[in-house]
């Protein structure tokens, strides 16, 4: 993976190109702005970290440079300060995140995974089509004819399902059988969105609208006109903004933030949650008329635990995968192994198991993977029959200090073994700072 760095200081340019290349990316660099975009219209990078230190209009420029690109890198940008205003006015113009220095080469590893591992999907998907829906399981199944009989309808389609089930592999598998399959299909996750950027990515904003917006922008309705929308974790979509959503869904048109006249836009949206509807309902958290317009097709997909016959097909499935990817000599999966996943939980579900089995991919020597290969997660244990009683809150407490502890602190690890968003989790910890004090973790 091709990685620039914009950076004045060389010590800097040093120890990151270092911590890259120890990663097995390759570094560029460069000291401003202006030179990084000459560089990038010459040359594909996968990814820019850029020094916001100096003059931020370049760096906006660069910004608005790189989005404009066919396939945009993932760009981070760096500063001295932890200045909000700067982080919302950066993000707002394309950046992907705001690291405060001194960097952290651990978290700049796990960042060049995920955006290596996320172009690798890419590629897969758009050289093979969609992935596919394996099963053999009754209740999926006939999940998945239902799917492909709605498909070709405007109908919104509202899935629910753990993390990790497959919700968006089915929102993907609607639209490859739709009338719309030749048009965009957009996805937004919505519990990853800043509450201050979930407008202007939804229905965009106008050149001015407010700080930072040096040009005008499309929202994802825009970009997925024609085609479908895919709105992941829609429960987490803010209360005023609930209003303008159902709005758009009724009147099949949107109001960019600082636009004068409405928009026009033909889109199938597909939303999905991994939340307890009913809980967000009562609670009044979410909306019960946009529910009931997102929920004319409801699909619940099971978990991984409730439909285990299909492990040994999906094992094979990712096994052969990563075979190619990593060119992994491995082609069968022992007795033995097979019998150690097929015991497993799966809290995390397919998404837990597709990693398990990449893991197994890479350590295993020779053309079986066998069960010393296999690496998982510990099950949690069972429900105490004397739990100690106490107050619902302080549980609540001692869990997600127990969350952030089996997670080394990683806030977004943390929040997926509550079986929460991010923000919910975020929320949480400022509560117990205004209280007796933070359960700790900083890593998000």
């Amino acid at each position: 993976m091709a990685v620039l760095i914009v950076e004045p200081d060389a010590q800097e340019i040093q120890a990151i190109s270092s911590w890259i290349r120890t990663c097995g990316s390759s570094a560029t660099a460069t000291t401003t702005a202006r030179s990084a975009m000459r560089m990038v219209s010459r040359d594909p990078y996968e990814m820019i970290l850029v020094n916001l230190n100096g003059d931020p209009s370049q760096v906006l420029a660069l910004l608005e440079m790189s989005q404009s690109l066919a396939d945009p890198p993932y760009v981070v940008v760096m500063s001295q300060k932890a200045d909000l205003e700067d982080a919302v006015e950066m993000m707002k113009a394309g950046a992907h995140d705001f690291w405060v220095k001194p960097l952290s080469g651990e978290r700049l590893s796990r960042t060049l995974q995920w955006v290596s591992e996320k172009r690798e999907r890419k590629v897969l998907s758009e050289s093979s089509g969609p992935l596919p829906i394996i099963t053999r399981n009754p209740t999926l199944l006939q999940l998945k004819s239902m799917a492909k009989r709605v498909a070709p309808s405007r109908a919104t389609v509202f899935l629910q399902g753990e993390s990790g089930t497959g919700k968006e592999l089915f929102a993907r598998y609607i639209h490859h059988h739709s009338d719309r399959r030749d048009k965009p299909f957009v996805a937004l996750n919505c519990a990853a969105l800043p509450e201050t950027l979930m407008e202007s990515e939804l229905f965009g904003h106008e050149k001015g609208a407010f700080t930072g917006a040096i040009r005008s922008k499309e929202g994802k309705f825009e970009l997925a006109h024609k085609g479908t929308l895919f709105l992941d974790e829609v429960t987490e979509i803010p209360l005023h903004l609930q209003s303008k959503l159902l709005r758009v869904l009724q009147e099949n048109e949107i109001d960019r933030v600082g636009g004068r006249h409405p928009v026009r836009v033909d889109v199938r949206v597909i939303a999905s949650t991994n939340r307890f509807v009913e809980e967000t309902l009562r609670e009044g958290r979410f909306r019960k008329d946009l529910y009931y317009r997102l929920n004319v097709i409801p699909i619940r997909i099971p978990p991984l635990r409730e439909r285990k016959e299909d492990i040994p097909e999906l094992c094979e499935y990712f096994m052969e995968r990563y075979r190619v990817i990593h060119k992994c000599p491995a082609r069968q999966i022992t007795p033995e192994a097979l019998a150690l996943v097929r015991s497993h939980s799966w809290p995390g579900n397919i998404r837990e198991l597709e990693n398990v089995i990449q893991r197994a991919m890479l350590l295993s020597v020779g053309n079986r993977l066998d069960a010393s290969s296999i690496l998982l997660d510990r099950d949690p244990p069972p429900a105490s029959a004397d739990m100690e009683l106490m107050p619902i809150s302080e549980m609540e407490k001692r869990l997600i200090q127990k969350a952030l502890a089996s997670s080394s602190g990683n806030r977004t690890r943390a929040a997926e073994i509550l079986g929460i968003s991010v923000r919910t989790l975020r929320n949480k910890l400022s509560e117990y700072r205004a209280g007796e004090g933070d359960p700790g973790g900083e890593a998000e």
